[in-house]
């Protein structure tokens, strides 16, 4: 849940190496000389970055080594900043504070096949997922979506893991029939599928008929929804008792932010769960692509930074 004195680690970047055309992976080790905290596959770390960003970045390294974290970063020309200060403002022997890791899209559990859909970047948690399976000796299969071979990172590294088990799709023009992958639900199957929005869209809508629990996505950025027009409500904190109004044309976490109130967040779009917050009554009107149906009809939490309120009041735990 929401903590915004979450400790920031300071890390070094031991090694900066090109792994496909416009993507870097950057190794980084203790800068303080503790050892760092173990993960688990499909884990992500905050990067906060030397122009004030934050952003979050898939771990790719090897779940069973935690002598590193390494991530892998496409630059974007036209992004938003954060891989362009990655590229050019991050080298080796650079000292960079993280927070993490944390995982919103783990590994089930279990002897059951694996499905992995990747493309592009959406690579990066997935490597880390089929190397921890490939280690156990467990059941993969990956369809990997990418321009070309060179822009496909880590491709060689994932053929040398499963021979046969990973299925290239490289082409300007989308090749991956999901439908047709999709088209019959497996009782003893996994999906997991990460990259562009057009991507993911196309195995939602193809998994249709599965079983949403079966099913798992990692989102990098949250696609335009149509949502009810915004209205004003009041959030109670329960801490303090005070209670404030959220207009139609703010977010409950800048009225939040506004008011000095401490809420850690990042993304601001409701796919990194930085700030997840407790809710102790009242009706959300959940906006996230992180809480599953369940978790959304229990209504104890909420992303604060998209998500607003049904009724008139929310109370949270702040």
């Amino acid at each position: 849940m929401n903590d915004a004195e979450e400790e920031l680690r300071l890390l070094r970047v031991a090694a900066v190496r090109q792994v496909a055309l416009d993507v870097a992976a950057f190794d980084l080790v203790p800068a303080d000389g503790r050892g760092l905290a173990p993960f688990a596959p499909g884990s992500h770390i905050d990067i906060h970055l030397p122009n004030g960003l934050i952003r979050q970045y898939s771990l790719c390294s090897d779940a069973d080594d935690v002598t590193r974290y390494t991530v892998a970063v496409k630059k974007e020309s036209a992004g938003r900043g954060g891989s362009l200060a990655m590229h050019d403002r991050i080298e080796e022997g650079s000292s960079i504070a993280i927070a993490g890791p944390r995982n919103l899209f783990p590994l089930v559990a279990g002897n059951h096949h694996s499905l992995f859909i990747a493309g592009g970047i959406g690579i990066t948690p997935i490597f880390a997922m089929i190397r921890w399976l490939a280690a156990r000796g467990q059941s993969w299969e990956l369809h990997y979506c990418a321009r070309s071979t060179e822009h496909a990172a880590f491709y060689r590294e994932l053929c040398a893991l499963g021979a046969g088990q990973v299925h290239p799709y490289f082409s300007e023009a989308p090749l991956l029939d999901t439908r047709a992958l999709l088209a019959a639900p497996q009782v003893d199957t996994h999906v997991y599928c990460c990259g562009p929005e057009g991507l993911m869209k196309a195995v939602k809508d193809a998994s249709a008929d599965w079983n949403p629990a079966q099913v798992h996505f990692e989102w990098f950025a949250a696609p335009e929804v149509a949502h009810a027009p915004n209205q004003p409500f009041e959030v109670e904190l329960a801490k303090s008792g005070r209670v404030l109004c959220v207009p139609h044309d703010q977010s409950l976490l800048q009225v939040l932010h506004g008011e000095g109130i401490a809420v850690a967040s990042a993304c601001e779009e409701g796919v990194c769960g930085t700030c997840e917050t407790r809710v102790l009554a009242g009706e959300v009107d959940h906006r996230d692509l992180l809480l599953s149906a369940a978790e959304r009809a229990a209504n104890g939490s909420m992303m604060v930074c998209v998500s607003r309120a049904c009724s008139a009041r929310i109370v949270l735990d702040l």
